[in-house]
C-alpha cells in the first residue's frame, strides 16, 4: 500500500508538472493567431513541398542537360526576374495592402511549377523559374505582414518559431523525395515531386485567399493601372525610405548583401559536391538532409531566446562563428556521418541568423516603412545572388571545393565586420519621423 501511495504521489506530481509545462508553452505561443496562424499553416505546406525539391534541384536540372555553370546562369536569370518585381512589390505592400498581392501571386507561383513537371529539358525549367520569380512580387508584403503581427518583445522567438515550426512536416520531405528518386529514377521521381508542389501551392493560395486579414488601414484597390503606376512611383518612394534608414541598418544591409553571395553557392552546389566528391548516392543525400530539418526544429526555441536575451549582435556573431568550422568540415567530408554533422551545424547557424536579421530590421524600422525597407533589403540581397550564382558555377567547374573556400573566407570577414561596425539596435522611430 505504501508503494502505491508513493507511486500515486509521483504520478500526480508528474501530471501537475506536465500541465505546468503545457500552460507555459501555451502562454509562450499565444501570439500565434490570426494572420500569423494562416502564415504558419501555409508556410508549413510550402516547407513540406519545397523541402522535397531543394536537395535535388541542381541534380534534376543537370540531368536535363545543364552543366554546373549553366545551372548558375539559369538561377541568376530567375533571380533577375525577382529583382524586377521586388521594388514595385514593396511599394504595393505599403500602399495597396498586404492581402491582395499575396493571394493573387501565390496562385501564380502554383501554376508556374507545371513547367517543372513537364520540362523535356532545362529550357522549360528556365521558363518556369522566370514565371515563379516574377510572382514573388508578393514577398515584401508577406514579410511586412509577418513583422506587423509579432509583438515587439517576442520578435526573436517569434521570427525563430515562424521559421522553424513550419518545418515540422518537412522532416519527412527529403525522405519522401529520396524514396521517389530511388524508386522511379531522378527525372521521373522529380516530376512526381513537382506535381505535389503544384497541388500544395494551390491549397496554400486558397487558404490565404479565405483567411488572411489586411493589416494596413484603408488600402487602395490594386488595379492594372495602379500596378503600372507603382513601377513609376515605387523607386522614388523606396529611395526616400532608404534615406531615413539609420546608419546601423545600412551597415547590416551591407552584411546581408555579403551573405547573399554565400546562399546560392551552397544551395546550388552542395548537392553536386555531395554527389561528385563525397560520393553520396542520390537517395541517401535526401535522407541525410532530414537531419538538417530536424535539427532546425530542435534549435528553434534556444536560438530565438538567444536573439531576445543576448541581443541581435551576439546572435549574428554566434551564427557566423558556427558557419566557419561547418564549412571547413563540409569541404573535407568523405563519409555520411561527418556530412550529417555538418548539416546539423548549418541548421543551427540558420536558426540563429534568420530571426536575428529579421528582428534587427524590424527593430530599426517603423511599421509604415517596413514594406519598403524589407523590399529594398531583399532587392539588394537578390543583387548579390546574381553574380554569386554565375561565379559559383564556373568556380565549381574549375575545382569543386573552390566555391566553398570562398564561403569560409566570407564568414570570417563577416564576424569581424559585425563585431566592429554593428551596434545593438534601438528605437529609431523618431529618426524616421524627423525627415
Amino acid at each position: 500500500m505504501a508503494i502505491d501511495i508513493v507511486d500515486g504521489g509521483k504520478l500526480r506530481a508528474l501530471i501537475v508538472g506536465g500541465l505546468m509545462v503545457f500552460d507555459r508553452v501555451k502562454e509562450e505561443l499565444s501570439f500565434i493567431r490570426g494572420n500569423l496562424l494562416v502564415l504558419l499553416v501555409t508556410w508549413s505546406i510550402f516547407n513540406f513541398i519545397f523541402s522535397m525539391e531543394f536537395p535535388y534541384f541542381s541534380l534534376y536540372v543537370r540531368e536535363l542537360g545543364a552543366s554546373p555553370s549553366l545551372i548558375g546562369i539559369i538561377v541568376a536569370i530567375g533571380t533577375l526576374m525577382h529583382i524586377l518585381v521586388r521594388i514595385p512589390g514593396s511599394y504595393i505592400a505599403d500602399r495597396y495592402g498586404r492581402k491582395q498581392i499575396i493571394t493573387t501571386m501565390t496562385f501564380g507561383v502554383a501554376f508556374s511549377y507545371i513547367f517543372f513537371v513537364l520540362a523535356p529539358d532545362w529550357r522549360m525549367i528556365l521558363v518556369g523559374l522566370i514565371i515563379s520569380n516574377l510572382c514573388l512580387i508578393y514577398l515584401p508584403a508577406m514579410e511586412a505582414l509577418e513583422a506587423d503581427s509579432i509583438p515587439p518583445n517576442l520578435r526573436g522567438v517569434g521570427f525563430s518559431l515562424m521559421r522553424v515550426i513550419p518545418s515540422v512536416l518537412s522532416i519527412f520531405s527529403p525522405i519522401i523525395a529520396g524514396y521517389l528518386v530511388g524508386r522511379y529514377g531522378l527525372v521521373m521521381g522529380m516530376r512526381i515531386v513537382y506535381t505535389i508542389i503544384v497541388v500544395g501551392a494551390l491549397i496554400s493560395a486558397l487558404i490565404r485567399l479565405l483567411y488572411l486579414e489586411e493589416t494596413i488601414d484603408n488600402p487602395e484597390r490594386l488595379t492594372i493601372n495602379g500596378f503600372i503606376y507603382s513601377y513609376r512611383e515605387s523607386l522614388s518612394s523606396i529611395i526616400d525610405a532608404w534615406r531615413r534608414v539609420p546608419r546601423n541598418l545600412k551597415i547590416l544591409t551591407l552584411i546581408i548583401m555579403i551573405t547573399a553571395v554565400e546562399d546560392p553557392i551552397f544551395m546550388q552546389y552542395a548537392a553536386l559536391y555531395a554527389r561528385d566528391v563525397i560520393m553520396i548516392p542520390e537517395d541517401i543525400w535526401g535522407y541525410i538532409f532530414t537531419f538538417s530539418i530536424l535539427s532546425a526544429l530542435l534549435f528553434a526555441w534556444p536560438a530565438g531566446k538567444l536573439v531576445d536575451i543576448y541581443g541581435r549582435k551576439i546572435a549574428l556573431i554566434t551564427g557566423f562563428l558556427i558557419g566557419i568550422p561547418a564549412t571547413y568540415l563540409f569541404i573535407t567530408s568523405r563519409e555520411v556521418v561527418q556530412l550529417a554533422l555538418v548539416l546539423i551545424m548549418f541548421a543551427f547557424m540558420g536558426t540563429v541568423l534568420g530571426p536575428a536579421f529579421q528582428a534587427f530590421i524590424t527593430d530599426e524600422t517603423p511599421k509604415e516603412f517596413r514594406g519598403r525597407v524589407f523590399g529594398l533589403i531583399g532587392l539588394l540581397n537578390l543583387v548579390g545572388n546574381v553574380p554569386a550564382s554565375i561565379l559559383g558555377g564556373f568556380l565549381y567547374e574549375v575545382s569543386p571545393p573552390l566555391p566553398f573556400y570562398i564561403l569560409l573566407i566570407l564568414d570570417s570577414i563577416l564576424v569581424v565586420m559585425i563585431y566592429i561596425l554593428i551596434k545593438e539596435p534601438g528605437n529609431t522611430a523618431d529618426l524616421y519621423k524627423s525627415h
